[in-house]
Order: structure tokens, then C-alpha cells, then sequence
């Protein structure tokens, strides 16, 4: 949500009256009551403050500009930019004013700065008369801004015997200021696009790098020692450039920067051109990142200084290079990757033009998101029927059995108008009994009858033989009725996962047109040219910014995708892009990886697997997978199938791979689970039945959640303690109801979680024993990588079970740590 601070500063004119009048719920002004009478305290809030540095940014801005000085004598940018911010928000006219006017201070002084402080005011009075909805608004604008500045120039030259030179100077001054005047009101639109968090568009970005351009000439000639805060700015705003943009973009920026000495003061015309070679010898080192742009910049300027000017001012060129690159250098790279994605055009790979067959797809993406919206409607009314159809026995109890019996037995009888009028309370109570201890003890004969009622009773036998059938009865219909509504909920659930499948398919639609298309296929030859062939390349759009998915050849526990192939697509995106999995988990060089990359993650995963067969067997029954889902997510599963070998480990693989495919389609992890159970419980022969250890990580959550369903228990470390979690329920396939243990928790960088098969901790006959000696080397061991943790287990365990080092059961330990993204 945004600040409301920052929003009403940017306030249109022309919105309608009456919304200046709503409140909104995140203004932060309190009043204590314990307070005396009448006292009121406001509390100055994040809104406010933002609000504030934004009048600052203002302040700052129209100083600058207020003395910033044209061709060396006319000051056209004070009232361009006071006009412009009273025509777009009248919240910011009085920071503008006050800024320009200390500006002029600092550049002009007696009547001269008299006559351009009326300019200013006369033309930001001017443009609030101008109607918010007027026709040709811009034009207008700049028509009022000449209108002021030719009225009070050639009034006060009027009055000090003008020459002609003075009214064609103050005729310029005018015409450049109305034309700064529409340049500015556009450039304050795509800040206040910035502010709002969108893109802008190419004319507010020209716009604002004129404001940019024109603030840096304003402290052209603000030095220190020789050093020029122009020339800072100036170096800042060239390196900035080439690292968003490249050698191309940062060349460009040089050659604006480098003019405006120009159009200041007298300046060398080779002099010009030190900037534009400095900033493209920057964007050549932007494939090593800040270092590399900020070195390429301080190496051009130095060798054209030393070229120009025969080393005179190589001293003065270091210290403001040096200022801008360390300044440069201090800028967070999120920052400056922020920026870029205000402006698109600079990043061909997240934006571009699409083709006109293309328009048809924000439609197919609509129609299959409302396809998402039927099946959630579907699900609630299902949901809803199933809620009306619940069962009343616990209401009733046994009056539907009593009703039946008397109208099956008593109807005809001699004494039924005793039995049920007479002694109506008295016989229901008797039958209540009877039927109690039929349920107690599932049938019960004559004799069991109460004594009273069986020498009274002249049906006696046949009201126990219709007790003992109707119960029968009653408790089929319970039991048809449990499995009834289990499969409602059952289906209610898939239709309510049918929706986040569908949702993922729409989401997934926003990278498959062809553009993006045809972005990926460039991507793929940038790779192919760095020396990565990269089989496959896809695109996702994530919580954070683009996430990106690629299929390589196993470098065989190089890290390749670390050390090369991350830096090359941070570069061509512009985004921080980081692998989620630290360590590699594809040992085989004639295997294939498939990795996903996402954009400025603060923790990622360190793996560790260590696996031994049953002895006697070359096939482990134990099975694990690591998949990378969408929006930081992680999931690391485990099976262990019932006995060992080939068969065991084809029902492993087979469940996981199940598993692997309803997570990877969208649907949540309970909904997969209770659907991969019903698959199990169809096609698994001969009562066999797997556990599944489920651990889900959300690194942008900085959250976790461990699934266990009939699996051994697990430890996890947090902070030098460490904690198992235990579970109680049934593998997979056992139970057509089945309830799964889960364990949320936070995690932080060092935190570490082991998961172990059975054979692991049967080693140690002792039921405490089987956990305690993992716990114990767990607390020695926290500050191993975890593939060592991981194979020190197993060794251990192996020791442990003797016999020539080989199990009587599969092992499997697998060790995952959360560490920091450095």
C-alpha cells in the first residue's frame, strides 16, 4: 500500500472535490487520553517523514536550478521549474519557490535578482489561475512562463537605457524557460510514477534526465579546493548510467554531462568528449559489476586528462572521479537495480514490444483466470452442501431405532396401548437401555433383555432380533455416510486445488508469448557466447521480479551455476539473480541440471546427501528429489519404501515423483498429500506402504514447515540447540483417512535440519538410544559444510551396525542449513 504522506503531495488538481474529504486509515495521529484535558499529541509517522524528504528533494532540486546560469547570463530555470510544480502539485509550489529564490541569492544579487524573483512569483501565480482541464495544458503552460519572464525583463530594461542585446537576451531567457516549463511538468509526472513504484515512459525519462542535466549545471561551480560538486554529481550520474545501461548508455550520458561546462562557461571542445569515453569504458567493465564500472570511468577520464592537458589537472580530475566513484561504490546495488526498473527501456530482457498476434493474450490469460474463479465457486457451494448434509444422530440418538421398533413390533400388539401410552416414559426408557447394550456389545439375545419387559413382552423375541438388525443397519448407513462425506470434502478440496492449478497456468502464460520468447532465445546465445550451453531457458514471473529457470550439463560438483552462470544473467537482466540450492546435488558429468535463479534472495539452502544400500543389495529402497517452486519456494522430499531393494525403491520414486508433479502444478502440499494417498491406496499390492518426509522453505518468508507422514523422526538445529521432531502417523497407503504431522518454524542463517531413514537409527537397539547419539553428534559437529555432516552420520551409523560395515535396513541421511546470500 502506499504511503499517503507521498501520495498527497502528488495530488492531481483536477480530482474530484469531494475525495480530499475521505480519511484514510494510515494516518498516525493519536490522542492519549491519559493526557490532561484539552492536550493533544501527534505522533510524526513513516508517511510524514517520506513526505518530508520528498519537500527536501524538492528544496534541494529548485536551489540548484534557481542558479543555474545558461550560456553564462541568463537564468531560465528558477521560474521554468517553480511554474511546472505549481501546475502539477501545488503541495510542493512553496519548497520550489523558497529553493529557487536561495538559489538566485547564491547566483545574482541587487535589482537582477529582484527582477528574476518577480519572474518566479509572477509566473507560479500565473499558472494557478490556468484551469487543471484546460485544452493544450502543456502549451499553455510554457505560454504563461514567457508571458511572466518577457513582461518583468523588458519592464525593468525599459527603465536602465536597454540596448537591443538586452530585450534579444531577455526574449531567450523567456523562450527558455517556457520550453523548461513543459519539460519539468513532465518530468515531475514520471516522478510521481517512480514515487507510486510503475514504470515511466521514454518522454518522462528524457524529461527527467533534462531536470537531472540541468540540477547538476547548478552546481557546476560549487567548489571546494578545486574540487567541483557539478563535476561529483556529474561522475555519479555517468557510472550510474553505465551500469544500467552498458558501454552504449553510459557514452551517451558522458557526452550530455560533458557539454554542460559549455553552456556555462568556455571549455575546450576536445574537452567534451572525456566524459562520453569515460562513461563507455565504464559500461565495458559492467560485467564485474560496480568495481568494474567505477574503474573503466576513473580510467578514461585520466588518460584523456593526461592527453588534454598535459597533466596539469590530473590531481583535480582524481579527487572528483574519486569522490563519484566512491560514492558510486557506497550505493546499494538493489538501489540501483530498483531504479532500473522504473525505466524498461533500458532492460530489454524484462520489457519489450510485442507483436500484434499478441494482443490476443492478456484476453486467453483473463479466461483462464476466470476458469480459476468457476472451479473456487464450484468448490464453495460443494463445500456448503456437505455442511447441510451432516448427520444428527448425536441430536436424535436413538429415537429413529425406537420409532422403527415400535412400528415394526409394537403396532399390532395387545398391550402396545400400555406400553406406549400408559407407560410411555417408563417403556422408552427400557428400550434406550437395551439399545445401549446392543451397541455395547454388538448383539445381545432374548435373555438379555430386562427381566420386567421379557415377562411382559409377548414379542419379546421379536423385538431382539429387529433391535439387533436395525442397529446393524444404523451403524452401515454411519459408516457409508463417514466415506460419503469424506469423498465430498475430498472432491470439494481438488476443485479448491483445481483453482490455484489454473491460477498457475495464467501466471505461467505471462512468460510463454513471443516475446519473452524471443528475449529467452537471446539470453540462450548471450550464454552460448560466454561458453554455458544451456539446453533449455524459461522465464517466470515471481513475487520479487523475473525468476528464471535453465537446464545445463552437470559440471560434476563444480558450482558452474554459481560462479558463471549467475553473474551473466544478473548481468544481461540487471537483477541480483541467486540459486536457491547452494550446493550441487548432480555428481554425474553426463547428467543434466535444472536450476532456477531468483532475483535478490537473502538466504539459500546448503545440501548434503549420504545414502547405503540394505547389505546384500546394489539398490537403496530410500528415494529423495529437491524441487525448486516459484516465489523463493524450496521443497525437499524423502521416501522410504516398505522393505528394500528394486521393489521398494520403484515405489519410492514412484511416490515422489507423484508428489513432485501435484506441487510443481500448484496444488498446495495438504491437498497432495491427501491425493497421493488415494493413488497409493488403489495401486500399491499386497499392503505395502511408504513414508515421505515433506520439508517446504520459503526464502523470502524466512519460514519453514516439516511434513511427516509415517516417517522417522528428524532433528533440527536452531542456535546451537538441538530439537527432534517426532511424528505419530501412518506411511502413505495404509489408512484411507490419513493424518499428517506438521512443524512450522523460523529459520535464520545457520540453522540446520537433518532428516534420517529408519536404518539410521535402528543401528542402536535402545528406544532412547536411536535418537540420542544423532543429537549428541549433532551439537559437536554444527559447524561442518553439510555433505560432511551428512557422511559423517552415515559412517557412524554404519560403525554402529557392524558386520563389514554394511545395514540390515537402507540409509539415507540428508542434511540441509540456511545460509546468508553473500
Amino acid at each position: 500500500m502506499r504511503a499517503k504522506g507521498v501520495d498527497f503531495l502528488f495530488e492531481r488538481v483536477e480530482v474530484n472535490m469531494f475525495q480530499r474529504h475521505q480519511k484514510s486509515k494510515e494516518q498516525t495521529t493519536f490522542n492519549d487520553s491519559r493526557c490532561e484535558k484539552g492536550s493533544r499529541i501527534k505522533l510524526l509517522g513513516i508517511p510524514e517523514v517520506k513526505a518530508l524528504a520528498l519537500q527536501a528533494v524538492i528544496l534541494a532540486a529548485a536551489f540548484l536550478l534557481g542558479r543555474a546560469v545558461l550560456l553564462g547570463e541568463i537564468f531560465p530555470f528558477g521560474a521554468a521549474f517553480v511554474a511546472a510544480s505549481s501546475a502539477y502539485r501545488r503541495k510542493i509550489v512553496l519548497a520550489a519557490l523558497i529553493g529557487s529564490t536561495l538559489g538566485l541569492a547564491t547566483a545574482s544579487y541587487g535589482w537582477d535578482l529582484l527582477v528574476h524573483f518577480m519572474s518566479l512569483l509572477v509566473a507560479g501565480v500565473g499558472v494557478l489561475a490556468l484551469p487543471a482541464k484546460a485544452p493544450r495544458y502543456r502549451i499553455m503552460l510554457g505560454g504563461i512562463v514567457f508571458a511572466a519572464v518577457v513582461v518583468i525583463g523588458t519592464g525593468y530594461e525599459a527603465f536602465t537605457n536597454p540596448t537591443t542585446y538586452e530585450y534579444v537576451r531577455v526574449l531567450f531567457e523567456a523562450i527558455f524557460a517556457a520550453f523548461f516549463a513543459a519539460v519539468y511538468y513532465t518530468a515531475l509526472a514520471g516522478l510521481n510514477r517512480i514515487v507510486r513504484g510503475n514504470q515511466v515512459s521514454v518522454d518522462e525519462l528524457l524529461c527527467l534526465a533534462t531536470l537531472l542535466i540541468s540540477a547538476v549545471a547548478g552546481a557546476g561551480q560549487v567548489q571546494w579546493d578545486g574540487i567541483s560538486l557539478g563535476g561529483i554529481m556529474a561522475g555519479i550520474v555517468v557510472m550510474t548510467a553505465a551500469f544500467l545501461g552498458g558501454s552504449g548508455f553510459g557514452a551517451a550520458a558522458g557526452a550530455i554531462m560533458g557539454v554542460l561546462p559549455g553552456l556555462i562557461f568556455d571549455v575546450s571542445p576536445a574537452a567534451l568528449g572525456a566524459f562520453a569515453f569515460a562513461g563507455f569504458l565504464g559500461g565495458l567493465g559492467g560485467a564485474m559489476g560496480k568495481i568494474g564500472v567505477a574503474g573503466g570511468f576513473l580510467l578514461g577520464n585520466i588518460l584523456l586528462t593526461v592527453y588534454l592537458n598535459s597533466g596539469q589537472d590530473i590531481a583535480g580530475v582524481i579527487s572528483e572521479c574519486s569522490a563519484a566513484a566512491v560514492i558510486f561504490l557506497l550505493a546499494p546495488s538493489s538501489l540501483l537495480n530498483k531504479i532500473k526498473k522504473f525505466f524498461p527501456m533500458l532492460n530489454p530482457w524484462l520489457e519489450g514490444p510485442k507483436p500484434v498476434e499478441d494482443c490476443v493474450l492478456p484476453d486467453i490469460k483473463d479466461r483462464v483466470s476466470n476458469w480459476g474463479s468457476v472451479f473456487k465457486e464450484v468448490s464453495s457451494v460443494y463445500e456448503q452442501v456437505s455442511g447441510a448434509l451432516e448427520p444428527e444422530q448425536d441430536v436424535r440418538g436413538w429415537d429413529p431405532l425406537i420409532n422403527e421398533i415400535k412400528n415394526m413390533v409394537c403396532l399390532n400388539c395387545v398391550l402396545s396401548r400400555v406400553c406406549w401410552e400408559r407407560e410411555q416414559m417408563l417403556t422408552y426408557q427400557k428400550m434406550q437401555a437395551f439399545l445401549d447394550l446392543v451397541e455395547q456389545k454388538g448383539a445381545v439375545g432374548q435373555e438379555e433383555l430386562e427381566e420386567n419387559m421379557r415377562a411382559r413382552c409377548s414379542r419379546a423375541g421379536e423385538l431382539v432380533v429387529a433391535a439387533n438388525c436395525l442397529y446393524r443397519m444404523q451403524k452401515m448407513n454411519r459408516f457409508w455416510e463417514s466415506r460419503l462425506r469424506e469423498s465430498r470434502k475430498l472432491v470439494a478440496e481438488q476443485l479448491r486445488g483445481m483453482q490455484g492449478v489454473i491460477d498457475n497456468l495464467a501466471r505461467s502464460m505471462d512468460v510463454e508469448d513471443h516475446s519473452c520468447a524471443r528475449r529467452g532465445e537471446q539470453m540462450k546465445q548471450e550464454l552460448k557466447q560466454a561458453g554455458l550451453n544451456v539446453a533449455s531457458l524459461s522465464m517466470f514471473p515471481g513475487v520479487r521480479d523475473l525468476e528464471i529457470e535453465i537446464t545445463l550439463a552437470a559440471c560434476g560438483g563444480g558450482k558452474r551455476c554459481i560462479y558463471d552462470v549467475a553473474p551473466v544473467l544478473s548481468s544481461m537482466t540487471g537483477l541480483h539473480l541467486t540459486p536457491a540450492i547452494k550446493d550441487c546435488t548432480r555428481f554425474k558429468r553426463d547428467d543434466f541440471c535444472t536450476i532456477r535463479f531468483y532475483p535478490d534472495l537473502k538466504l539459500r539452502l546448503g545440501l548434503g546427501v549420504a545414502a547405503s544400500p540394505r547389505k546384500g543389495n546394489t539398490v537403496s529402497g530410500d528415494a529423495y528429489e529437491f524441487i525448486q517452486l516459484g516465489d523463493g519456494q524450496l521443497a525437499i522430499m524423502m521416501s522410504d519404501g516398505m522393505g528394500s531393494g528394486p521393489g521398494a525403491a520403484a515405489e519410492s520414486r514412484a511416490t515422489l515423483a507423484l508428489l513432485q508433479q501435484l506441487l510443481k502444478a500448484g496444488f498446495s502440499h495438504d491437498l497432495a498429500v491427501k491425493i497421493l494417498n488415494s493413488v497409493m491406496m488403489c495401486r500399491l499390492p499386497e499392503d505395502n506402504f511408504t513414508t515421505v518426509d515433506l520439508f517446504l522453505v520459503d526464502l523470502y518468508g524466512k519460514s519453514a514447515e516439516l511434513i511427516k507422514i509415517g516417517a522417522s523422526p528428524s532433528f533440527f538445529v536452531h542456535r546451537g540447540q538441538v530439537e527432534v521432531i517426532r511424528a505419530n502417523s501412518l506411511p502413505v497407503g495404509v489408512v484411507d483417512e490419513i493424518n499428517t504431522f506438521s512443524a512450522e518454524m523460523d529459520i535464520t542463517a545457520g540453522d540446520m535440519l537433518v532428516m534420517v531413514t529408519d536404518g539410521v537409527l535402528d543401528v542402536h537397539p535402545g528406544e532412547n538410544e536411536k535418537e540420542d547419539w544423532i543429537s549428541a553428534v549433532l551439537g559437536e559437529i554444527i559447524e561442518l559444510p553439510p555433505q560432511e555432516v551428512a557422511e559423517l552420520i552415515l559412517r557412524l551409523a554404519l560403525s554402529g551396525a557392524g558386520e563389514g560395515s554394511r545395514a540390515a535396513d537402507d540409509m539415507t541421511v540428508i542434511v540441509v542449513r540456511a545460509e546468508k546470500v553473500k
